[in-house]
């Protein structure tokens, strides 16, 4: 193996926090280190989404009247005048600390650019994120090829899944690669130390693989060849550097894809192979792995984990006798016996939450605008089967509903009809939390391919709109009047209108008392350190949009710290069983060995 770092990788971020997961562990790098490693190739990781750095950059002055000003706003938001001018005196202080802040950043770019030139690194690869964070990493690449113009600058992330070849529309972006990136960086770092220059190393790239833009795994459409893959998913490991300042939940590959792939309006349909599971075996690995690293939350990376590989997990899970916590994505289904048994044993085995898309609860808008596969009534009998099947293993579970309003109409459908079916749906169901999302027409989706047929129109034509939605940094906690126009309408609603129905809808969940927008993974740690009413959440809810509002980080650290603890002492009381198996596993392989010796020794004799 190479001593020299040969790839830096680097996480892009947005100057303002924007979800309190944020900060979690960053697996995706981790594991294309690890694999990297395995190949002969040193990677270095740069991750700034970190605990501590939140508000690196802003005096402490400024971020605690900002959070003055902040709460004074949360407690008259219902008295428009008084919060208007609340807003207006505390927007000076959002604009000098936003520029304090990305003074910083701006900072930063430097600093990698600097140890890119100092240790003559050839590839940097970046994990683009949407907003202000693909804003940074474009004058990252903008720096660096300026001052390192021999680097190679590879990019992936979900950026690349959502937009796909248009984030190469950038000059500095070399290549794309669309799904996991281990070991096709591997393949390419081969190829680089035989090429002579960078531009004979990129006319090789698009011999090789018919251009810059690389698909990969489930992206690639191959299914066989993504099932092979899977078996051989590299468990990443993650320094002491990589767990400092962040939340100990780990995202754990469990499988690829959705069993339905075919909704209208989701960028997942980029990845061409259906639900492909990952193997048990090697997920209960990795579990123990990061046990032994104090990391006992886990959350399940797929689009949807289907009841029958989730139940098979949940028995791998209990026949080890580990004691975890995790949260993973759902499909609504028509539930039966056999569905309320496979959720039974998952809750038993640890499962805390769920998240679901139920996107409306009116059938005619499901089936025509959104092609979802479901319907109202499925929805509903599903959360009702895991809430059985919690009372059934005497634990809880927790459920997350995620909509999108406002929406396309079919004909004959009305907005307000929409709407109301969406209250019907909230109070058939009570979830734990509901997350509202405005629409959007993304690229490759049947909603952008066909945008005249569902509604939409783009100002400046479908192509600028994209690029410009790259960059737009999308904050549900922005007055609506702030928002910028996004390029596009709805049924001739604009920005501005499109956010104020989506508030419409949220707050209506708030009013019954249903906190709103919390991820499925904060649901499972929360209810793990005792954060379990409604009441409980709504608090959590406004203690960490405190924070998000006003850059700071004191609730965020506070709950951090509380969710660590809980993970490494879940993860402690595992030592044991999972020492003592390592134990018998070793002595297995002993008598293995032993009993191969003595064979050998009987065949030797007996000539």
């Amino acid at each position: 193996m190479r001593k020299d770092t040969e790839i830096l990788l680097v996480n892009s971020y947005a100057p303002r926090q924007r979800v309190i997961s944020d900060t979690a562990l960053e697996n995706s790098l981790a594991i294309i280190r690890t694999s990297l490693k395995t190949r002969g190739v040193n990677a270095e990781v740069v991750d700034d989404q970190r605990l501590g750095d939140l508000g690196a950059g802003v005096p402490q002055w400024c971020q605690r009247l900002l959070k003055f000003f902040t709460v004074l706003q949360l407690k008259y938001i219902k008295f428009k005048a008084i919060a208007a001018l609340l807003l207006l005196a505390t927007w000076p202080l959002h604009a000098f600390a936003l520029q304090r802040r990305r003074d910083y950043m701006r900072q930063r770019i430097n600093q990698v650019v600097s140890q890119i030139q100092e240790q003559r690194i050839p590839f940097v690869g970046v994990k683009l994120w949407y907003g202000d964070a693909y804003k940074w990493s474009r004058e990252l690449a903008a720096a660096v090829r300026r001052h390192c113009p021999g680097t190679i600058i590879i990019v992936g992330g979900p950026q690349v899944k959502v937009y796909g070849e248009m984030v190469l529309a950038d000059p500095n972006f070399d290549i794309a690669i669309a799904g996991p990136g281990e070991e096709m960086m591997a393949e390419l770092v081969l190829l680089y130390r035989r090429a002579l220059s960078r531009e004979s190393f990129l006319e090789q790239v698009r011999t090789v693989y018919g251009g810059q833009f690389i698909t990969t795994g489930g992206y690639a459409g191959d299914r066989d060849k993504l099932v092979q893959q899977l078996a051989r998913q590299t468990i990443p490991v993650y320094r002491d550097e990589d767990l400092r300042d962040k939340i100990l939940f780990h995202t754990i590959v469990d499988g690829v894809g959705c069993s339905w792939n075919n909704c209208n309006f989701c960028s997942h349909t980029r990845c061409r192979v259906n639900y492909a599971p990952r193997p048990v075996e090697d997920i209960i690995a990795e579990m123990e792995t990061m046990l032994r690293r104090g990391i006992a939350f886990f959350r399940f990376s797929s689009s949807e984990t289907t009841p029958a590989h989730g139940r098979k997990i949940a028995e791998a899970i209990l026949a080890r006798g580990l004691d975890i916590r995790f949260s993973m994505f759902i499909r609504a289904a028509r539930p039966n016996a056999e569905v309320m048994e496979a959720y039974r044993i998952m809750i038993r085995a640890g499962l805390r939450a769920v998240f679901m898309g139920g996107e409306t609860g009116h059938d005619g808008v499901n089936r025509e605008i959104m092609n979802k596969g479901v319907e109202r009534r499925d929805i509903i009998e599903t959360i009702a089967t895991i809430r059985l099947a919690a009372d059934a293993a005497a634990a809880p579970c927790r459920v997350g509903l995620s909509l999108i309003y406002p929406c396309p109409l079919p004909a004959g459908v009305t907005l307000e009809e929409v709407y109301q079916a969406n209250l019907e749906l909230i109070d058939a169901t009570l979830p734990d939390t509901v997350i509202v999302n405005p629409p959007g027409p993304f690229p490759a989706t049947r909603w952008f391919d066909d945008a005249d047929k569902f509604g939409f129109s783009f100002a400046q034509g479908s192509e600028a709109f994209a690029r410009k939605f790259m960059q737009y940094e999308y904050s549900i906690y922005k007055p609506a009047e702030l928002w910028e126009d996004m390029g596009f309408s709805l049924h001739d609603m604009k920005a501005t209108a499109l956010i104020k129905e989506t508030g419409r809808l949220r707050a209506y969940a708030a009013s019954l008392g249903i906190p709103t927008d919390i991820s499925d993974e904060y649901l499972m740690m929360t209810e793990a350190i005792g954060i379990r009413s409604k009441l409980d959440l709504m608090v959590f809810k406004q203690q960490s949009l405190l924070d998000i509002i006003c850059g700071g980080s004191d609730y965020t650290r506070r709950i951090s710290a509380a969710i660590n603890a809980a993970s490494r002492q879940l993860a402690a009381s595992n030592a044991v069983t999972v020492s003592r198996r390592r134990g018998r596993n070793k002595i297995n392989v002993a008598r293995r060995v032993i009993g191969h010796s003595l064979d050998r020794l009987t065949a030797t004799s007996g000539k």
